[in-house]
């Protein structure tokens, strides 16, 4: 090498012959910000596989495969990291930003600082219909001299201080909800919620589940367990005052949350280690409640189709009732019942997170500004609102519905979902701004809902009724709650049940949780539903793939 050449090289690694030659041997740092966390560089790897080891709050939704652009950073020096690949430049518009899953450490020897941006907040449901319920909770209190005492199940855990507490949980795929519950009268104190952190590896449940199976659970049951004391360390009572925990969640959170395995969730035939409920001691989960107390995580249904779905059954009574009842809980997967008293059918539709906004150029989840709801005036102006009323960044679910419903009714799309006029629908401008829907979006839409619409159908045609046949459509859960019904049947995502018998029920699931906080009858409901509950596979029934092709049309259009 000659000796210009050799100046130019060093100079370029910054590396100087008046330090002793510290610029070979000098570990380089990152320092992440806001919370000022420090780490030593290792040459390949990502940015995002330093914040999943941290447990920094960001996200990842396409799992850091960069195909969703949500993981994206600003960084202060680029010059430790590889160059900007094509799947960055389809996101990154701005200098000194890059996609945390992308960039990867190129050299060693050079401090830098990582920027995590500060998420909007989300609008997250935290409540669910009720139905009356009889107190009488596994949890009591017995007189006795000097101090009454505390007991579960006849266990017993503690002298009786003045209160006596219970939380039940939802660990939804995106959002964690819980509420605090007086035990001694089943009234619900609080309520508290926040973004599932589990985000940052992936927004759906089989990216987890390869999370899993290729780098370590661990970090996962970790980051759950630690968000749910986050939560706790909120609640202004003493902690030891809280005696039990009822859990719910897919079949993919709640075995994290009590630390069953789930790798074999990931290849045939998708079984979890255990179905039923359990009973597990919150010292052994490192839950920050009494450490003599119970967790009762109630019992799967099968295969994706968890304890959440089964709180659904349980909060709405269809498995009390002689007519026919539908629940539908619309998310990231999407949980479909259907029967009465004497047989429930249940399904898990891989509706993938395109309602959630992934996978759309502005879609967005339920956070501060997206698109909620849209409308044509009678002077054709498209006009929406967004959550909490401030300027449009993005569009989610429910406005996506209303959008793909207008452009219809327009004759925007034709009856197989293709643009008749322009290119794409455009529902805000400003000042060369955009937020509009293209092809692109449309397509993923088109599978989300099909996914939905075959499921219903394939149920209801096993149980061998009609639509007509159907009491009560229950939709739950938070994007349940805020879809325009009308619109939603209109593109075919719910089944052809007039909308007089639809009722939103809201958070459903985590109702369920507290039924069965609040009573012994409850939980014995909760242990016995299985035994009337069967699972369908709804890519093994006969002639899926020909439905599912035909759902991907707007047939009311046609």
């Amino acid at each position: 090498m000659q000796l210009k050449t050799l100046i130019k090289f060093l100079k370029f690694y910054k590396i100087n012959f008046c330090d002793n030659y510290e610029g070979w041997s000098k570990m380089g740092k990152i320092t992440f910000l806001p919370e000022g966390k420090v780490v030593e560089t290792v040459r390949g790897k990502t940015i995002l596989s330093y914040i999943q080891e941290l447990q920094i709050y960001s996200r990842a939704f396409c799992g850091g495969r960069g195909l969703c652009g949500s993981c994206m950073v600003k960084v202060n020096d680029g010059e430790a990291l590889t160059l900007m690949n094509d799947a960055e430049k389809r996101f990154i518009k701005r200098q000194g930003y890059r996609l945390a899953c992308q960039a990867k450490i190129l050299r060693e020897n050079i401090d830098f600082t990582v920027e995590i941006p500060k998420y909007a907040k989300y609008k997250i449901l935290e409540r669910g219909f009720r139905f009356p319920v009889t107190l009488n909770p596994l949890v009591n209190k017995i007189k006795s001299f000097p101090k009454p005492k505390i007991f579960w199940e006849g266990r017993f855990l503690d002298e009786y201080e003045g209160e006596m507490y219970g939380i039940a949980l939802d660990i939804g795929t995106t959002t964690l909800v819980m509420y605090l519950v007086d035990l001694e009268t089943g009234i619900e104190r609080q309520v508290y919620s926040m973004l599932n952190p589990q985000i940052r590896y992936g927004d759906n449940v089989i990216d987890r589940i390869a999370y899993a199976r290729e780098v370590n659970q661990e970090y996962l049951e970790l980051t759950i367990r630690t968000a749910v004391n986050e939560m706790i360390d909120f609640i202004p009572v003493n902690p030891n005052h809280i005696y039990e925990m009822t859990v719910v969640g897919n079949t993919v959170m709640r075995d994290l949350f009590i630390g069953h395995p789930i790798a074999q969730l990931g290849e045939s035939p998708y079984e979890p280690l255990k179905k039923g409920g359990e009973n597990l001691s919150p010292k052994e989960l490192g839950i920050k409640i009494n450490p003599k107390g119970n967790i009762y995580a109630l019992p799967l249904l099968g295969h994706f189709v968890g304890a959440d779905a089964l709180a659904v059954i349980l909060s709405t009574e269809m498995y009390k009732r002689e007519e026919i009842n539908m629940a539908i809980d619309i998310g990231t997967n999407t949980e479909i019942m259907i029967g009465n008293k004497d047989k429930i059918l249940v399904a898990s539709c891989a509706s993938g997170p395109a309602f959630e906004g992934a996978g759309i150029n502005y879609g967005t989840g339920a956070i501060e500004g997206a698109i909620q709801k849209v409308e044509i005036s009678k002077e054709g102006k498209v006009t929406f609102k967004t959550i909490g009323n401030k300027p449009p960044i993005g569009i989610c679910g429910s406005g996506l519905i209303d959008a793909l419903a207008i452009m219809l009714d327009h004759k925007v799309l034709d009856w197989t979902g293709k643009f008749i006029r322009g290119n794409k629908f455009i529902l805000y401008k400003n000042e060369g701004e955009e937020i509009y829907l293209n092809g692109e979006d449309v397509d993923n839409l088109k599978l989300a809902k099909a996914a939905i619409a075959v499921g219903s159908k394939i149920l209801m045609n096993r149980l061998g009724i009609k639509p007509e046949d159907v009491k009560h459509l229950y939709l739950a859960g938070a994007f349940g709650t805020f879809i325009n019904p009308l619109n939603a049947w209109k593109i075919g995502m719910l089944p052809d049940i007039s909308l007089d018998k639809v009722i939103k029920v809201g958070n459903a699931a985590l109702e369920g949780a507290r039924q069965v906080l609040i009573s012994k009858d409850k939980r014995k409901d909760a242990e016995e539903i299985p035994l009337i509950v069967e699972h369908v596979r709804l890519e093994l029934e006969k002639g899926f793939q020909d439905r599912f092709i035909e759902e991907l049309c707007f047939s009311k259009y046609q």
